[in-house]
């Protein structure tokens, strides 16, 4: 069984010819074990949300559409537990997260595959710099957990978890790369200098997006050593808080390894008057053909309305994170049953 498309078709048989397959997936079922248990030791509490829900929301992705017979609704596969994780610091719980399936329907490549697992947490009275102390810590007691040590093997480069990771703000990244300086640049003249560079983007994309492109072509495939990411431009997450001192930045940051983007995280956007005026403006772009623009969710505003504490937010990719530490090429690789093209 040499075929590398049909091991994946048959994982049955690619588990009994290949020993270390097998061990990927004992490497899997640790990694979601111990961040499991290092969640409830740090007061977190486990919960599920839909997957089938009314109107998708808390990331940029196109989703999955379907219909309810029994109600005679369409309804969409999450993209994200977000915006229903968040409705429950609403109604009090300080330290709630989910790990599960999330489905966008979006292109596959060895970072993507249309169904994932992500864990998401929030934590009240939390911000982005409080999760990048903790994250430093998740990550010290998952690589002892597993290997005894903080120094792992990817594609033949050491990398090196000890901490504090490396911050670096994206604007300043983009700019040592590229030499664009994004905080002084208009819209038309990014849109002509990522022509230039031979990026692509859609129709209704404004500068964070065009920026976001340029970022995954020539800055990110070049970060091998854990980064924190920080400080995205205003407008790359609508549902990120600004920095006080600066809102044209965001109080967030994104975990890098390897060339893999891990984590996206922040300090929540809390003001229901702000979260409102931003779901109107991704409103006005997915009119003018932005098929990944946030839509608008009246239900999630009232939440907010009746008061959301200040609180911090963190996605990561299951399936990307097994995929560096079992040194793998592409997710298909640790996802048991990956989508495949039929024959």
């Amino acid at each position: 069984l040499t075929d590398v498309e049909e091991r994946f078709r048959k994982r049955y048989l690619d588990l009994i010819f290949y020993q270390e397959v097998k061990k990927k997936f004992e490497v899997r079922s640790k990694t979601i074990k111990v961040i499991r248990e290092f969640l409830e030791e740090e007061g977190f509490l486990e919960v599920e949300t839909p997957i089938l829900q009314p109107i998708y929301g808390g990331a940029k992705a196109k989703p999955f559409k379907t219909h309810l017979n029994a109600l005679d609704i369409d309804l969409y596969l999450r993209i994200s537990p977000e915006l229903y994780l968040k409705r429950l610091l609403v109604g009090g719980f300080e330290k709630v997260y989910e790990i599960g399936r999330v489905f966008r329907n979006e292109g596959m490549d060895r970072f993507h595959n249309p169904d994932f697992t992500v864990l998401e947490f929030y934590w009240a009275y939390a911000d982005y710099k409080d999760l990048m102390k903790f994250t430093e810590k998740m990550f010290e007691t998952l690589l002892k957990n597993l290997f005894g040590k903080l120094e792992i093997e990817y594609e033949g480069k050491k990398i090196n978890f000890k901490t504090p990771w490396q911050r670096i703000e994206f604007s300043q990244l983009l700019r040592k790369e590229t030499k664009i300086n994004l905080e002084e640049i208009n819209l038309e003249s990014l849109k002509k200098e990522a022509k230039k560079l031979g990026v692509e983007f859609e129709k209704g994309v404004q500068k964070a997006e065009i920026a976001d492109e340029i970022y995954k072509k020539f800055c990110r495939p070049k970060i091998w050593q854990p980064t924190f990411i920080i400080n995205h431009p205003a407008g790359s997450f609508p549902l990120a808080k600004q920095l006080e001192n600066n809102p044209k930045k965001l109080a967030n940051f994104q975990l890098v390894v390897a060339g893999w983007e891990l984590i996206n995280a922040f300090s929540e956007l809390n003001d229901p008057i702000e979260q409102r005026r931003r779901f109107e403006e991704q409103e006005k772009f997915f009119k003018a053909g932005l098929e990944e623009a946030q839509r608008l969710d009246e239900d999630f505003i009232e939440a907010l309305e009746y008061g959301m504490p200040p609180s911090a937010g963190f996605g990561l990719g299951i399936d990307r994170l097994v995929t560096l530490l079992t040194n793998s090429h592409s997710l298909r690789e640790v996802i048991l049953f990956p989508t495949m093209k039929p024959k």
